[in-house]
């Protein structure tokens, strides 16, 4: 696709969706911010677009809940220690 034929993003409405995009606060810790920020990196993404692909399951998230639930508690448990 050439330059010229791309869709031009306008304030609040993305490149690649027909709505407009809102701002929405999300609470996380530094140590998650700066890893979510490598990870968009390598995606040559923003951190924003980069969360808006994950959720509508463009980019797809590997670890099955369970699984993600378990090893939150055993890192949790082995710095307690």
């Amino acid at each position: 696709m050439s330059a010229s034929q791309e869709k031009q993003s306008r304030k609040g409405l993305g490149q690649y969706y027909s709505e407009p995009k809102k701002p929405t606060m999300i609470g996380l810790t530094p140590t998650a911010v700066e890893r979510l920020d490598e990870l968009a990196a390598e995606f040559q993404l923003s951190r924003s677009e980069f969360i808006e692909r994950i959720a509508r399951r463009i980019i797809p998230v590997g670890t099955p809940w369970l699984h993600t639930v378990s090893s939150m508690d055993e890192h949790n448990a082995a710095e307690s220690q």
